[in-house]
């Protein structure tokens, strides 16, 4: 029997056959074939059914028997930040102004790039500081032969040393306009501190596609990185080059910013992914909050206000709750939008699993919150799900159909079945026979998206040794 076969008969063009084919339809959970038309799931089930919906031009692939899962999404990674680790200061936010000015001046003793970099500073350090000048004169103190630039947690403010100054201002011809020009506008068009970001993308892209994954989310990530990151991607599709996963962008927010510029950033995001085919997509705002007035504070006011907005203009919105106030901040500000008519945005609230149940205390454990899905908090450090689960069964269905949710995405993603984008992760062992530590370790076969293999395990096994031979006979 084949589900899913339009009375209309539509032929395939491409039928994937012969394999073990894991759908998480709870009603129709394995399949032996599954076949595709224009990207998306035609049909599930045996191939002997299929035969109405073959002909001359239909492709058959053979799985050999190999496991086949719907495609697997990273909605927890940052990959964008990722891809530069080790290349740049990492600042904790917590750190005072004498301890970042301690570990920059550590980290330029060492550093062998023409520009001195770090990112992740707490702008509130420099409250006692109105004048620019005293902030050059410190960073001189440590660095006067190399420019200096240090770029704020929420991506909006920088700090720089006189020489750094000094090429920005030769850099902007009308010298009225200098005090108005941003930190994005220094990264992107004046002191670049990153080289061969393409080459590193690629990697990353072939990384993720080893471990199965066909998309990613890039979450808490500031607008620099994310700009750098998505114009890299751009390139790579404008050049043909294969790019080995979905990307859904957001606009990462950890300050109380003016609503009309946070609507501009997401507005612009949006306009440069609408002619990417589905491969690039900037739906999602992406804001963390909590009660320290010195970090990520929102008042409720501000929360509702801004969540309205947002939603409005039809994105949605990923918070990461930092305490219990700001979870129940959240949940207050997720029913405003529902009150006020924004029924189709996806709102998630993640937060400690702690928080949320003091959050839910009292309510049915069993109780349908319909204003917001919960998830756990963005952990950069983790960088997987498999730190927050306790099965192979629980993580595959979190790499899938729950992040598909966590995307509002279930109607494209997160299961093989009719209608539904054809993209899949096939592993020559059954994962669910391993262990989880061995599952997280595991090595995909081949990755599929649109229905088409865009990673081969052996392919690229084969290049590899094609490329070591070649530089050996150099």
């Amino acid at each position: 029997m084949a589900f899913g076969i339009f009375k209309k008969k539509k032929t395939a063009d491409i039928i994937y056959r012969n394999g073990h084919i894991y759908t998480q339809d709870p009603e129709f959970p394995w399949a032996e074939s599954v076949a595709c038309r224009d990207g998306r799931v035609l049909a599930v089930g045996e191939f002997d059914a299929m035969d109405e919906i073959m002909d001359g031009n239909t492709d058959i692939v053979d799985l050999d028997g190999k496991y086949m899962f719907p495609g697997f999404i990273d909605v927890h990674g940052t990959p964008s930040l990722q891809v530069f680790e080790g290349l740049y200061l990492a600042i904790d936010p917590v750190w005072d102004l004498d301890t970042v000015l301690e570990n920059t001046a550590e980290y330029a003793s060492g550093c062998d790039n023409e520009l001195i970099f770090g990112y992740g500073y707490n702008e509130h350090i420099l409250a006692d500081y109105d004048d620019p000048a005293e902030i050059e004169q410190m960073l001189d103190e440590i660095e006067s032969e190399k420019p200096v630039l240090l770029l704020g947690a929420a991506g909006y403010h920088c700090m720089m040393n006189s020489l750094a100054s000094a090429m920005v201002a030769e850099a902007v011809d009308d010298d009225d306009a200098l005090p108005f020009i941003s930190a994005l506008d220094i990264l992107m068009n004046v002191l670049s501190p990153f080289e061969d970001v393409e080459e590193r993308i690629k990697q990353q892209n072939k990384d993720l596609a080893d471990k199965g994954f066909t998309a990613t989310l890039d979450l808490c990530a500031p607008e620099y990185f994310s700009l750098l990151y998505q114009n890299c991607l751009l390139a790579m599709i404008g050049e043909s080059e294969t790019v080995c996963q979905r990307y859904f962008g957001s606009l990462y927010i950890n300050r109380s910013l003016d609503t009309r510029m946070i609507l501009h950033r997401l507005a612009a995001g949006r306009t440069k992914c609408t002619e990417m085919d589905g491969l690039m997509t900037f739906d999602m705002l992406k804001l963390e909050c909590c009660q320290d007035e010195d970090l990520a504070y929102f008042s409720q006011e501000e929360l509702n206000e801004l969540c309205q907005a947002v939603c409005e203009k039809g994105f949605d919105i990923h918070l990461d709750a930092l305490d219990a106030e700001s979870a129940e901040k959240a949940a207050l500000a997720f029913a405003h939008v529902r009150n006020k008519g924004c029924r189709n945005n996806t709102l998630v609230l993640a937060a400690e699993k702690n928080v949320l149940s003091e959050l839910f205390a009292g309510e049915d454990s069993d109780a349908d919150h319909q204003d917001f899905i919960t998830t756990w908090p963005t952990d950069y450090l983790n960088k997987s799900v498999f730190g927050h689960v306790n099965s192979v069964e629980e993580a595959i269905r979190q790499l899938t159909a729950g992040a598909a949710a966590l995307l509002g995405r279930t109607a494209d993603f997160g299961t093989i079945e009719q209608g539904k984008i054809a993209d899949f992760t096939v592993f020559d062992e059954n994962p669910f026979d391993a262990g989880l530590k061995k599952f997280s370790n595991m090595h995909a076969s081949m990755t599929i998206m649109d229905s088409l293999v865009i990673y081969d395990e052996e392919e690229e096994a084969a290049n590899e040794m094609y490329d070591m031979m070649t530089s050996m006979r150099l």
